[in-house]
């Protein structure tokens, strides 16, 4: 049994991270973090394996320690708790959802902005309303179109004429 490095934890034998790692290999983040386990459990310091998938030092340990700390699931990305947590809890925007859906009216962002400050007092921008409506609530609108009043009413039969024509001048 080759001599494991005293900085990695017995969690995986080096042949089960290696196939960990062709589990992972279209996973770049992933992959990178169990190549600098690899190489530290096979010798090199953190530094070394660090420097060779090009990333810092203090990010190298910080995988090491997290590793050694949780195992696999220490590698793991955990981006629960970034970002700014929004104004509006889920049952404010399952309300809103409830609002504009309830409605035969059809409501533009810069309505939905005036609906959540004047029913929850958040003042939104417009790119916020509209990732919250397009994103968040998953609803969709349609953009109007200009009817024009001298359209004939079989203007659908004439169109399929015109292009017939084309057609057959081909």
């Amino acid at each position: 049994m080759v001599e494991r490095s005293k900085k990695i934890a017995g969690h995986l034998e080096l042949d089960e991270i290696k196939t960990v790692m062709k589990k992972y290999k279209d996973s770049y983040d992933m992959y990178r973090k169990l190549l600098v386990i690899s190489m530290v459990y096979q010798g090199m310091t953190i530094s070394q394996a660090s420097d060779y998938v090009h990333t810092t030092r203090k990010t190298g340990e910080r995988w090491v320690k997290n590793y050694n700390e949780k195992g696999l699931e220490g590698l793991y990305s955990n981006y629960h708790n970034c970002g700014r947590k929004s104004k509006l809890t889920n049952e404010q925007l399952t309300e809103l959802r409830e609002i504009i859906l309830s409605s035969e009216e059809s409501y533009s962002i810069v309505d939905v902005q005036k609906i959540i400050k004047d029913n929850f007092g958040v003042n939104y921008d417009y790119k916020t309303v509209w990732t919250i409506v397009r994103k968040k609530l998953n609803l969709n609108y349609g953009k109007p179109f200009i009817k024009y009043s001298s359209s004939p009413d079989d203007a659908e039969e004439h169109l399929k004429k015109n292009l017939e024509s084309i057609d057959l001048k081909k």
